[in-house]
């Protein structure tokens, strides 16, 4: 939301070398989750709802958006099909089948967002869906329970009788149940699982999607070892290929392999 409007549009940088190595560096700078995914969609993006893709805006995000971008940048990468393998809890088979991330379902936000009023014992509360920042924040709470009465403090915007400095109000079981349910229904959702069937007895299981497979691009140092052979190849600085586009550099790839012998 940017001045009381639902912003949709964004878009990532071109590409490159410099992209990749910069999400591969961004992979590094944090020990949690969302900090990476904050740091790498920083990186990546080169706007996001009319605004630069600081830091602080990137982790403003919802938590599906974040996804979404996620899965986004993955496919930009040649990474948007992932192959999964699951072992069949009925029969033991084990089977593989492949996901693609821009076809997993989007659950649009809903009317109010990013805010829910909800009736609890205190009256009513408004609250707002979590965002990277949220997450980011509990990533360093080990106790559920607490890590959850923690985020619902976080979501609360405005409660009845409440003024700057007072501590966080005591909800019950029940008020958390309705909190949960409602800022549910506002926020908005990208699949993380799919159901599949075992090809050897028919069973469905229901398998998790990672949505951050864009983190694991340069796993390994690939990148690394693909400047050095373009470098030994062709004699080019780092500068001039880490300028090159990602499907360039592919291609440049592919030749030496096909000199090599290595491809046809």
């Amino acid at each position: 939301m940017r001045d009381g409007a639902r912003r949709r549009d964004f878009a990532f940088r071109s590409l490159t070398g410099a992209v990749e190595l910069a999400l591969a560096e961004a992979d590094g700078v944090g020990s949690t989750l969302p900090a990476r995914v904050t740091a790498a969609l920083a990186a990546a993006l080169a706007h996001v709802g009319g605004e630069a893709p600081l830091p602080a805006t990137v982790a403003g995000l919802a938590v599906a958006d974040r996804q979404f971008l996620m899965g986004r940048l993955a496919t930009g990468l040649g990474l948007g099909e992932s192959w999964l393998t699951a072992g069949c809890g009925r029969c033991g088979e084990r089977f593989d089948f492949s996901v693609t991330h821009a076809d997993l379902p989007v659950k649009e936000a809903g009317e109010g967002y990013p805010f829910a009023t909800v009736e609890t014992s205190l009256g009513p509360c408004r609250f707002r869906v979590p965002t990277g920042a949220d997450q980011e924040f509990l990533a360093g709470l080990d106790d559920e329970r607490e890590a959850f009465r923690c985020l619902v403090g976080r979501c609360l915007v405005d409660s009845p009788g409440r003024r700057t400095g007072d501590g966080q109000p005591t909800f019950t079981a029940d008020d958390v149940a309705r909190i949960e349910s409602a800022l549910e229904a506002v926020a908005p959702e990208v699949a993380v699982s799919v159901q599949a069937a075992c090809p050897a007895c028919g069973t469905t299981h229901v398998i998790d999607v990672d949505p951050y497979a864009a983190l694991s691009r340069n796993a390994g140092g690939g990148l690394l070892q693909e400047i050095h052979i373009l470098a030994a190849s062709y004699h080019w600085s780092e500068g001039e290929i880490l300028a090159l586009p990602l499907e360039r550099r592919r291609r440049y790839l592919e030749l030496i392999d096909r000199a090599r012998g290595m491809a046809r």
